[in-house]
């Protein structure tokens, strides 16, 4: 199995060990002009002043009517300049985004396969467990090294023992965990508590019995109203993860990623056109419309966990980073609204 710490976030956490700049001063005021930021980074980089340089490029992201070009164009300095600028090492100074993971012990189900009943009974084995936990745990190193330290995943576990016995979908499949039928055992663990993302997991497969068929390999609701209104992500999980070449915590990384891109465009009112979705992904020399071109996976690569690091580091900026949130205060400005008049 492939291990987190084989991944690339290892050597982004030995870059520079420095105190976290929170970006004081960027407020939510009226947006920056884009040539003066532009100009302000060019001057900051020739003066070899890399901090100065990569927070005027990140200005040009999150606080100025840009244009796509020049959107272009700062995220290619932002990549080169991002190794040389500080990050942020301690996890305790990074903002919390609060985790339920849901573990269910054991599925007992059934369907109809014409006139043929199949029963299925999956458990969770205490070694099904440690690597469910220790993908998790990955992925959340994932967030807080790709974030710049900005963002740290805070979770909390329950293991479910009681059976679960529905699933969505009818006839023979197929079929997944569905918010509003785990809300039974979700609603008491989430009584007097927010989070912002709920993950499930269910085992769908092993040696005994056939294996539940399922539409995907996991899915993500952005925002469910049957968690209070966190994210919500479905995992039909199976023994054979992280599939060969992948990364720990890719999957859940991937499935993230898009309540992130719809919490930055719908909850913090940020330009749609900044975040792609995961799902955005393309080939070295693939030249299709679609995707997003500034990054090509080798045809050599197993793995698309590159191209989450370049959403999240090329895309989205400390300062967006320091923002995220589901739930902003009452009568708290959106950041992205700035944005909006006049948009070229």
């Amino acid at each position: 199995m492939a291990e987190c710490e084989r991944s690339p976030v290892r050597r982004l956490s030995c870059l520079l060990g420095v105190a976290l700049v929170f970006l004081a001063g960027v407020g939510y005021g009226a947006e920056m002009d884009s040539a003066a930021c532009r100009t302000k980074a060019l001057a900051a980089e020739k003066a070899r002043d890399w901090p100065a340089a990569l927070g005027a490029w990140e200005r040009v992201l999150d606080r100025c009517v840009s244009s796509e070009a020049q959107r272009v164009e700062a995220r290619a300095h932002i990549k080169g300049l991002r190794p040389k600028a500080p990050r942020n090492t301690e996890r305790s100074k990074a903002l919390p985004w609060k985790v339920l993971v849901v573990i269910f012990r054991h599925l007992g189900f059934s369907w109809k396969d014409g006139d043929k009943t199949v029963k299925i009974h999956k458990t969770v084995s205490p070694d099904d467990e440690r690597r469910i936990r220790a993908s998790f745990g990955c992925f959340a190193k994932h967030v807080f090294h790709y974030s710049s330290g900005m963002l740290r995943i805070d979770a909390d576990f329950a293991v479910i023992e009681e059976p679960l016995t529905k699933l969505h979908g009818s006839g023979k499949g197929p079929f997944c965990p569905a918010p509003h039928l785990v809300r039974p055992f979700t609603d008491r663990l989430l009584k007097g508590k927010q989070v912002d993302t709920v993950f499930c997991y269910v085992k769908f497969n092993g040696k005994r019995g056939p294996d539940v068929p399922a539409p995907w390999i996991a899915a993500t609701f952005a925002s469910s109203a049957d968690v209070g209104g966190a994210g919500f992500v479905n995992i039909p999980w199976r023994t054979n993860y992280p599939f060969k070449g992948e990364t720990d915590g890719e999957m859940e990384l991937h499935e993230w990623l898009h309540q992130i891109d719809w919490m930055f465009r719908h909850v913090l009112h940020y330009p749609d056109e900044l975040v792609p979705t995961s799902d955005a992904g393309r080939f070295e020399g693939d030249n299709r419309p679609g995707g997003d071109p500034e990054y090509g996976r080798k045809r050599t690569e197993t793995t698309w966990i590159r191209f989450y690091q370049h959403i999240m580091e090329d895309h989205i900026t400390r300062q967006m980073w320091s923002e995220a949130t589901m739930r902003p205060k009452p009568g708290q400005p959106r950041p992205g609204d700035a944005l909006a008049p006049g948009r070229k």
